[in-house]
């Protein structure tokens, strides 16, 4: 697992939202691009607010390649390497265009998790990208971590000179078939169990739209009072959705064309985001003590 830091300044009357995206699917046939179009403008109008951070996280699944079992039929399909060569040159062009789409919000970006719909390149015309999946070369170009399938990204909080407190999030891309809104939560939930110490638990996958917190008492040491006292802790849960369309008007579904969510009557894709966001909490002398956390579909 990787672990990366980064270092967060958040004012004291700023919000920090974090924005996971994930499951973009941006070349596929059923990709929303409206929704998409006005996720990333409201994401740049963040940026410009004084009273707002932002920190991105990409979650996976970022171009509509092969999955799992159709990288295993297409490495025993015996390509041409001519074949290949064109399925490369489409993939290097689509992933150039999202990239093109998220470079001038690279800064706010904290990390790039590999999702299972992802392509390794082979051909020599895709030169140095060769060995390289789509995941790790839209990190690279970014500038930003490759996490691969999970990862855990600590925000170092700094609030004054003195003050800094982590944040600290679990991501992972996802796994399974939870398709309802009940078993999609608990797996994030679960993560707790294993991973029982941070702030945020992200995971992407499945489409579903939903998030929660829970809520519990620490014990914590001040330096001013030199006494340990209780402290609230919540911890925050997101699925981080989808701009894939599960079902389209107009489109006829009959196991050649059209969205193997309908083919399957799955649960309806939740497109957008879910955001979680983060201020400081202060004690009676205004002095950062903590974070307020809420989530938000």
């Amino acid at each position: 697992m990787i672990i990366c830091s980064r270092t967060q300044e958040l004012k004291p009357n700023q919000k920090l939202v974090i924005v996971p995206l994930g499951d973009i699917h941006f070349n596929a046939p059923g990709f929303d691009r409206i929704k998409w179009n006005e996720v990333i403008k409201w994401i740049h109008s963040l940026v410009l607010r004084e009273d707002r951070q932002v920190l991105v996280l990409l979650m996976g699944d970022y171009l509509d390649t092969f999955s799992a079992s159709e990288r295993q039929g297409l490495s025993k399909a015996g390509l041409h390497e001519s074949s290949r060569a064109r399925i490369e040159r489409m993939l290097r062009s689509d992933m150039d265009e999202f990239i093109k789409e998220l470079y001038p919000l690279a800064k706010i970006i904290g990390g790039v998790v590999c999702g299972n719909h992802t392509y390794q390149f082979q051909d020599a015309g895709s030169k140095g990208l060769v060995g390289k999946t789509v995941d790790q070369v839209i990190a690279e170009t970014l500038d930003v971590p490759f996490f691969g399938v999970c990862g855990a990204l600590v925000l170092d909080m700094v609030a004054t000179s003195t003050t800094r407190i982590p944040f600290k999030i679990f991501m992972h891309h996802g796994f399974g078939a939870a398709s309802s809104k009940n078993a999609s939560i608990k797996q994030v939930l679960d993560l707790r169990s294993k991973f029982p110490a941070f702030n945020l638990y992200v995971m992407g996958h499945n489409h579903i739209k939903i998030c929660t917190t829970q809520e519990g008492i620490d014990v914590r040491y001040r330096a001013n009072t030199k006494q340990w006292h209780m402290a609230q802790v919540v911890q925050g849960f997101i699925r981080s959705a989808s701009f894939l369309k599960g079902y389209i008007e107009g489109e006829a579904v009959d196991g050649y064309n059209g969205s193997y969510v309908e083919e399957k009557c799955l649960t309806p894709a939740g497109l957008g985001v879910v955001t979680a966001n983060l201020r400081w909490k202060f004690d009676n002398r205004t002095r950062p003590v903590g974070f307020v956390l809420h989530v938000q579909e």
